[in-house]
């Protein structure tokens, strides 16, 4: 037997035969969605943040962005980072001050992605030192993740292109520094000392896997920050909640149970994840959490770098009220005010790039360079 049939009438059987199914599916994810997030407010594990009003800090935001291009069969990129400090008096907001740095040159296609990602990390630091050293905020936000995660580290027994290697090394050199002399004048070593604080999108699932664990254990009460007030009893509830959290997606759970101006509790992201980079740096502490500055914005992981005691719920609470309160523009993808102003210096580079790509290519062909870097050369034999 033979069939004719056209994809439209294939699509429409499809349609008629799993719709019923898909739907069923979809109900049953926001059925589950609805009965698990209350058991994670009730334990304690998601809670309301109250946001300063009227707002009187300085912060400062640093952003940063790589862009590449080809060129004569290669690869140039732009590695460049912008910081813009701003002073915030009784809700009225003025610039005080801008820095940045750049880096330009050609680039392999191995691991490229890989060395941007760590060009951004180092330059946002470089930034972070010069904001420090000037003492030019209360708060400073990095877009960048405070420590690099294992999984950056080049591989010891392959051999490959040397340019990550040295990015690597670079990078980590740059954050222990950073740490290594300013960490008795930084929050909160010294009570009055500078937050930094990195943002970052990314472990959706880490607050998730830590309820999951039995806080009845030293290996799941390590996993959440002590000084944080969880209600035991009511986290007995989340027992085999793994099932409904994984049919919904742990990005889309984390969406549902974070409300307009609220966080998760806070966790130790150096137990979640005990590999990351520097281990000088980790063993300080590196505590994170999940929190929703609005409705319409994404939830987004702030890393900060300490431990219990000295981070209570009620620090953590000041400096995420004055970061959801930063926070006021921007739509879904919303970055602290100053690190939106940030992001707009750095919309150049990509242009640049494309003219400085051109030069490039201009030169190569008029090779007028070569001649003037060979002119003292005695060609002669």
């Amino acid at each position: 037997m033979t069939t004719n049939r056209t994809l439209a009438q294939t699509l429409a059987v499809q349609s008629q035969v799993h719709l019923p199914g898909t739907v069923g599916r979809l109900l049953k994810q926001i059925r589950d969605l609805e009965r698990v997030a209350p058991l994670f407010v009730k334990a304690g594990l998601v809670r309301a943040v109250e946001r300063p009003n009227p707002i009187d800090t300085r912060a400062s935001g640093i952003a940063t962005h790589s862009s590449t291009t080809k060129t004569i069969g290669g690869f140039l990129y732009g590695a460049a980072a912008a910081r813009c400090d701003l002073l915030v008096e009784h809700n009225a907001v003025s610039t005080a001050g801008q820095d940045s740095v750049c880096q330009i040159d050609d680039i392999n296609y191995e691991n490229q992605s890989m060395r941007l990602a760590l060009a951004a990390t180092r330059q946002a630091y470089e930034l972070a030192d010069r904001a420090v050293v000037e003492e030019r905020s209360r708060l400073i936000f990095l877009d960048t993740a405070l420590v690099m995660d294992r999984s950056m580290v080049p591989p010891a027994s392959r051999a490959g292109e040397p340019g990550y290697p040295a990015a690597y090394a670079a990078t980590r050199e740059t954050i222990e520094s950073f740490w290594a002399r300013h960490r008795e004048r930084l929050f909160p070593w010294n009570p009055s000392g500078p937050v930094i604080v990195g943002l970052a999108s990314q472990r959706f699932g880490a607050i998730i896997q830590s309820a999951q664990q039995d806080l009845r254990l030293q290996e799941g009460r390590s996993q959440i920050l002590p000084t944080e007030t969880v209600n035991r009893e009511a986290l007995a509830a989340l027992d085999g909640v793994r099932d409904a959290i994984l049919g919904v997606g742990e990005r889309r759970f984390v969406h549902g149970i974070l409300g307009s101006f609220t966080r998760t509790a806070a966790f130790r992201m150096n137990v979640h994840a005990p590999r990351m980079e520097p281990g000088n740096v980790v063993e300080l502490g590196v505590i994170g959490l999940h929190f929703r500055a609005g409705q319409t914005t994404e939830p987004r992981l702030m890393q900060l770098v300490g431990d219990a005691p000295a981070w209570t719920t009620e620090t953590i609470d000041e400096i995420v009220g004055l970061t959801m309160a930063l926070t006021a523009v921007g739509g879904v993808a919303a970055t602290p005010l100053p690190v939106q102003l940030a992001e707009r210096e750095l919309t150049a580079l990509g242009p640049f790039l494309e003219n400085y790509s051109r030069s490039v290519a201009g030169e190569l062909k008029r090779r007028e360079i070569e001649s003037i870097w060979l002119s003292d050369f005695d060609l002669a034999t």
